[in-house]
């Protein structure tokens, strides 16, 4: 029982000291996030050179809430499958990259609360003239997707008599549509929306593969000292103190008003 005693003892100061990334953050002064440059308007690299998006400007508001200043950020560029191993390598304090949460991609990393709702849209060639899915399901048309099994298996599910061409980014999956190399493309709905408000010759299929889905910020499981922080700015920043902030950033992105807050009732109004 003394050895046991003396094995706690020991053992619970190590465990404090390793403390929380969160720690760590604040030391350094800096953000550290994970990102995608390729996919707008979430997060891409805009004709000056410079990261901007929907995805960015939220990170910023993180930074902003955390260390008083939205500048105090670094962003690390990644592809669709080097984003989960920039936060469980530690490179990267969170991502966020138009994410979209699936359960089995929760055993590899921790999600937050999810900071915008989406679903997946399919960009389609005008020159196709499809318009449904059930046209556009013949071994006629080639549908590109990112190198990540939720699209393999929807391809699958929804069009599974497309030809397939697989790609690292989205950028490089709206290159082959736009060239002719593919005839659609498999995408966040605010990314395909995006491509068809900015090109004439593209258009959208009406309906969703699949439900509406979440998206939400990632980071090394473990820590949920981080997590509670992440995920108390983000429930904030849709329903709370900073929804005015979040309204902004949404606006500037999508063109429209984001979901309204919780309603909350008066009750001393209607007595």
């Amino acid at each position: 029982m003394l050895l046991l005693a003396a094995a706690m003892l020991l053992s619970a100061p190590q465990s404090h000291a390793q403390g929380s990334r969160l720690d760590e953050i604040i030391k350094r002064d800096k953000l550290i996030v994970s990102t995608f440059s390729t996919a707008p308007p979430l997060c891409f690299t805009d004709e000056k050179g410079e990261l901007v998006g929907f995805d960015i400007d939220i990170a910023r508001l993180i930074a902003k809430g955390l260390l008083g200043d939205p500048n105090k950020i670094e962003f690390v560029t990644v592809t669709s499958e080097g984003r989960w191993p920039s936060v469980l390598s530690g490179r990267a304090d969170f991502g966020i990259a138009s994410t979209t949460v699936y359960p089995d991609r929760a055993i590899r990393v921790a999600f937050s609360y999810p900071y915008m709702d989406s679903g997946i849209s399919v960009l389609v060639r005008k020159d196709a003239a499809v318009k449904s899915l059930a046209e556009l399901n013949s071994d006629k048309f080639t549908l590109a997707n990112l190198s990540n099994p939720q699209m393999a298996d929807r391809a699958k599910r929804f069009m599974p008599n497309m030809k397939v061409m697989t790609f690292d980014t989205p950028s490089a999956m709206f290159l082959a549509v736009k060239t002719g190399q593919a005839t659609a493309m498999q995408m966040d709905t605010p990314v395909v929306d995006w491509y068809v408000a900015n090109n004439d010759d593209l258009t959208t299929v009406p309906e969703l593969l699949g439900n509406v889905q979440n998206n939400a910020i990632f980071m090394k499981p473990g820590d949920h000292t981080l997590w509670l922080y992440i995920s108390t700015v983000v429930q904030e920043l849709r329903h709370g103190s900073r929804y005015d902030e979040y309204s902004e950033v949404f606006k500037k992105w999508f063109g429209r008003t984001p979901p309204p807050q919780r309603f909350y009732m008066n009750t001393a109004a209607t007595k």
